[in-house]
């Protein structure tokens, strides 16, 4: 049994549109640009090498999720099997092209750091999330400092050979 799984980071080149088969299940046709760049040796810029574009087609919940969250542009990282579709084009020549069959479809917070917002979502916009996220402080124990036992995991930090604990291996046939 061979193993096909493709794990690529793009944008969406175009808003997905959700549709529905004759059967009632949800299907979603995604777009994704994958850009190759390479940095120059003599002046250490970036420079775009090659674009690659993928068509994803997504099925049931996966398709209604990835209409509602994503949107032209939005970064994105896509799990799944890759395989080449095929067609005779009106000119009678084969046309080839890379296809994925997702598994995962997600926001790539790689890029920008900040989830974006739902395209339908009356929440909360990406400067509200960023000056909420700056607000935020690590609140202090009332008591003050908190009981340090040490690092568990440190063997320095145990005191005796009283207080070490031996973990017995068992076999995953016996759990």
């Amino acid at each position: 049994m061979s193993v096909n799984q493709i794990v690529i980071s793009g944008n969406v080149t175009r808003k997905p549109t959700l549709r529905y088969t004759p059967n009632g299940y949800a299907v979603t046709d995604l777009s994704v640009a994958e850009n190759y760049r390479r940095r120059e040796n003599n002046s250490d810029e970036w420079r775009d090498v090659a674009t690659t574009y993928y068509s994803v087609t997504c099925w049931r919940h996966l398709a209604e999720h990835v209409t509602q969250s994503l949107d032209k542009g939005h970064p994105v990282v896509v799990v799944g099997r890759l395989f080449m579709d095929e067609w005779i084009d009106r000119d009678g020549g084969l046309r080839r092209a890379p296809k994925i069959d997702p598994v995962s479809v997600s926001y790539d917070l790689r890029v920008s750091g900040i989830l974006a917002p739902a395209r339908n979502s009356s929440g909360p916009d990406r400067d509200q999330i960023a000056d909420r996220r700056q607000a935020e402080t690590w609140q202090e124990c009332p008591d003050g400092e908190p009981e340090t036992a040490g690092d568990p995991f440190d063997p320095d930090a145990v005191e005796s050979d009283d207080e070490q604990r031996t973990v017995g291996a068992v076999p995953a046939s016996e759990a």
